[in-house]
């Protein structure tokens, strides 16, 4: 990596970026998979973890107690967690009464039989002993690896691994709502892990305790630690809100030099995305990396683990998922492109915010890489294979398209407050969440009903291709006639508006089609300029490719049946004004603007000039959003959507 005063300058972007963190996300979650979440462990609602581990990075072990207070969903004469066979478990602490030898059923679960009966809603605890050499898995949710002189051992349980290496609950239905981790180990080891660091010092001459705390909820399978001989920076993120996030670094000793002698490329991003998409969410703890062996990261809640804290596209990646995946957690891994899809598209944003030269690269990539996979969906089919959970071509790069069109569909300024919305809604917030609640923001903020989107882009499968023909007609006007076909045919035909883009030598513009059916012709009313050349989708809005453009000089003639209802909108979207171009065989026509709510706007009645017709609308002052035109004729109405932005 370059390193450079300036943040822009600091990037360089590697195609390669997302392949090493989607294969590292993969390989650590491929062998524990068949150790999901007990059913048993419905029957208890978690509020609080206080968790004291033993660990000394040299050796591959580790032992301790976990002491959970709770919520009975049901009357309990029995407790049970998920805990790998391999792990011991000799006794556990219930209303004082120590009990030894817990059942092992050879479920991966450990069950404590009580010596009394918790009513249904009742609040209690218990504390379970255990200790052992976790699974070795071969990637590890729980790893002891090296780096130059020392040891360090860590953790990564997604999406089912935290039972490798303690008691505890793994699910997507549950999160704790407040813990203390507490850490013993060798007096020259610190241990990184989620929330703050209000303890540190040394027990005897040899030992050194952490204590770390959190109060925000968190998933299990985010709770990870980490621990060898790290080097402490600690830095200050400014936000626009006035108020301010404690960054920490957590370093190898042989890499904090290097690291000091750049620009902290995390400082811009967390400014960024707290501008878009409210302040960062856990921001009276931390935000902090430590620095570990993987190629790729994982977004433990406010301390990601990372290979390096300054590859720009990974720490992005890693940042965007405090918000999403996070502080809002998929509710099931059904829906990881909640967590993943967001976190590809939010590097994204930075590329496109920070380093704006490398923006369309990123997205041709992501583009190439949704397109790999035609056979599968973003909605994941079966959660049992980790190949299709951690699918780099659906739940990171079809996840992020899926995002990125609706934007383009939708326009900035309604899928920006959407997403703002579905982040900050009370329900959901450091809560879990389903496609679903993403989708019912969407619609909310836009007025439209996106079951056809989400049918398509989310459940469906494949994508499309566009063979577009186009003409320069003798009265200025343009035709185009869009043909559409489907790579599979789980989807009959994807409705998108298109962006189509005209040039000449000197001038270019791009207009908005709505497509929403096949071999669907279009008029295009004089631009200010003849174009020579038709460009489709220079900007890369669209999941399509092998498209085609043709110019037919031919085409003008078969557009004879559109005089009548023809209706053209440009530029779509608008910030000022809109020219407004129709066909006519009356001598006048009424216009109506609604809004989203329906609301009548304004209205216009436009007196015809001649066969072809053309005025302004002034939108200066109207918010931005969404609108419809309707245009009536004696025949029939004619509805085009237009964006204010």
């Amino acid at each position: 990596m370059l390193i450079f005063s300036d943040v822009s300058a600091q990037i360089n972007f590697f195609n390669s970026t997302l392949d090493s963190i989607i294969f590292s996300e993969k390989r650590d979650a491929l062998p524990r998979l068949n150790s999901a979440q007990s059913i048993a462990t419905n029957d208890y609602d978690l509020t609080y973890l206080r968790a004291e581990w033993n660990i000394d990075p040299r050796v591959y072990f580790i032992a301790g107690k976990v002491t959970y207070y709770f919520i009975a969903q049901n009357d309990l004469t029995q407790i049970t967690f998920d805990l790998s066979d391999t792990m011991h478990s000799h006794r556990y602490i219930f209303h004082g009464v120590t009990i030894f030898d817990p059942a092992r059923p050879g479920d991966n679960t450990v069950q404590m039989n009580l010596n009394t009966t918790i009513s249904k809603g009742s609040f209690d605890s218990i504390t379970v002993f255990f200790e052992g050499e976790p699974a070795s898995t071969g990637f590890g949710s729980f790893t002891q690896s090296s780096h130059l002189y020392d040891s360090i051992i860590y953790t990564l349980s997604e999406p089912y691994g935290a039972s490798d290496w303690f008691p505890c609950k793994n699910t997507l239905t549950d999160k704790i709502d407040s813990l203390d981790i507490i850490i013993q180990m060798p007096d020259q080891y610190l241990a990184a892990s989620n929330g703050v660091l209000i303890k540190n010092y040394l027990f005897d001459d040899s030992t050194r305790i952490n204590h770390w705390q959190s109060h925000y909820p968190i998933a299990t399978y985010l709770i990870g630690i980490s621990v060898t001989n790290y080097v402490s920076i600690e830095e200050k993120a400014p936000l626009t809100s006035g108020d301010t996030v404690a960054v920490l670094e957590y370093l190898y000793p042989e890499d904090a030099a290097y690291y000091q002698s750049s620009a902290p490329q995390i400082l811009p991003m967390l400014k960024l995305f707290s501008d878009l998409f409210g302040d960062y969410p856990f921001k009276t703890e931390k935000y902090g990396h430590a620095q570990w062996n993987f190629g790729g990261g994982q977004e433990h809640q406010t301390m990601s683990f990372v290979y390096f804290p300054n590859i720009f596209e990974l720490i992005a990646h890693e940042l965007g998922h405090q918000w999403f995946g996070n502080k809002i957690t998929c509710g099931s891994w059904q829906d990881i492109w909640l967590n993943e899809g967001f976190a590809t598209y939010l590097a994204g944003l930075t590329y496109e915010n920070l380093a704006p030269e490398y923006w369309l690269s990123y997205k041709s990539t992501n583009l190439n890489r949704a397109l790999k996979d035609s056979v599968g969906s973003v909605w994941v089919d079966d959660t049992l294979s980790v190949s299709r959970i951690f699918s780099g071509s659906l739940s990171y790069s079809k996840g992020m398209y899926l995002l990125h069109m609706l934007r383009w569909k939708l326009g900035d300024e309604i899928f920006f407050q959407a997403i703002k919305n579905y982040i900050n809604d009370q329900g959901l917030c450091y809560n879990f969440a389903r496609t679903s609640d993403l989708k019912q923001h969407l619609e909310d903020a836009s007025g439209e009903n996106l079951d056809e989107y989400f049918d398509d882009w989310f459940y469906g499968k494949g994508y499309p291709s566009y063979h577009i023909s186009w003409s320069n007609n003798a009265d200025g006007t343009i035709s185009i006639e869009v043909n559409q076909t489907q790579n599979n045919a789980a989807v009959s035909f994807f409705e998108m508006p298109l962006p189509i883009e005209f040039k000449n030598a000197t001038h270019d513009t791009i207009i908005r089609i709505e497509n929403n059916y096949n071999n669907q012709k279009f008029l295009i009313a004089p631009l200010s300029f003849i174009p020579d050349t038709l460009n489709f989708d220079p900007d890369l809005w669209i999941a399509s490719t092998h498209n085609s453009i043709e110019y037919n000089s031919n085409l003008s003639s078969e557009y004879d049946s559109l005089l009548n209802t023809s209706l053209t909108l440009f530029p779509n979207p608008a910030e000022d004004e809109i020219n407004i171009s129709y066909y006519n065989n009356e001598p006048k026509r009424n216009f109506l603007v609604y809004d989203v709510c329906g609301r009548l706007i304004k209205e216009i009645d436009a007196v015809s000039s001649g066969f072809y017709n053309r005025f302004t609308l002034d939108v200066s002052n109207f918010a931005a959003g969404l609108y419809f035109l309707e245009m009536n004729t004696t025949e029939e109405n004619k509805i085009v959507k237009f964006v204010i932005r």
